[in-house]
């Protein structure tokens, strides 16, 4: 099972971007879908929880094919007796709709761990126009599960891992990008209350035009929010801007994101 490596070195100062608005909405699962998924969850996680209900999930059409949907979800899988914190079975699988049966499939493992907290409706799929080549229509799934305590110097959230199809696999090609972040300017927060400049930046991703190893580049475009922000969550907004930068595949997934330039 592959552990899914995300861009968390602190606690978290807020609950990030949870209530963002693909998190608020939900993209739900038929019973037909969720009977699907059920039975993976039973072949896949080998552990007493396999028959619980999903910590989160989500299910939408899968565009330009026929037939198919894309299903993704959590499942509890263990517990650490000495803090109570739980490592959850991460599924993102393709079902065909008139066969039930999964087709492919990508299995990987999130945990309560630093800044990251497992809850409801934080799966998100992304289905745009993602076109690595002519041939090759990449989706995305969104985890918004970046937590927050009081005094953070920094944190992330809404993680995007950007999968291919090959075959009876999914491939993750771009891991676990975070498309909204921030950072403490001065790196710690006054416990006098004062307020403290903070850059709060949101990614967009597009596609470029030059191919490295087979896949167009991905352009990504960072605006960032510079303001002063106090422990009441009270912002005084500053000023706007953005950078760019250019993130090539090496042939197994792409390579050079930088938070800051």
């Amino acid at each position: 099972m592959k552990r899914l490596k995300l861009m968390v070195s602190a606690p978290l100062f807020l609950s990030v971007w949870a209530g963002s608005a693909q998190a608020a909405q939900t993209q739900l699962c038929s019973n037909a879908m969720m009977s699907v998924l059920k039975s993976d969850a039973r072949n896949q996680n080998d552990s007493e929880w396999n028959e619980d209900n999903f910590n989160s999930v989500a299910c939408k059409r899968l565009p330009g094919t026929s037939g198919i949907m894309l299903g993704s979800y959590f499942q509890r899988n263990s517990i650490d007796p000495l803090d109570d914190s739980s490592q959850y079975l991460w599924r993102v699988v393709l079902v065909d709709t008139t066969t039930h049966k999964v087709v492919s499939a990508y299995t990987g493992s999130v945990g309560d761990e630093g800044g990251i907290r497992i809850d409801s409706d934080q799966i998100w799929l992304d289905t745009a126009r993602y076109y690595l080549n002519d041939d090759t229509r990449a989706f995305g799934v969104r985890l918004d599960i970046g937590h927050a305590s009081r005094y953070a110097e920094g944190g992330a959230s809404g993680y995007m891992t950007l999968f291919v199809r090959e075959q009876e696999k999914l491939q993750p090609v771009l891991k676990s990008l975070p498309m909204n972040y921030w950072t403490n300017q001065e790196g710690h927060f006054s416990v006098t209350g004062e307020p403290v400049p903070i850059h709060q930046a949101k990614v967009y991703i597009n596609i470029g035009n030059k191919i490295s190893h087979g896949y167009r580049d991905l352009k990504l475009t960072t605006k960032v929010k510079d303001k002063m922000s106090d422990q009441y969550f009270s912002d005084v907004y500053e000023k706007a801007w953005s950078f760019d930068q250019t993130l090539k595949f090496d042939g197994k997934a792409y390579q050079g994101f930088k938070a800051w330039p």
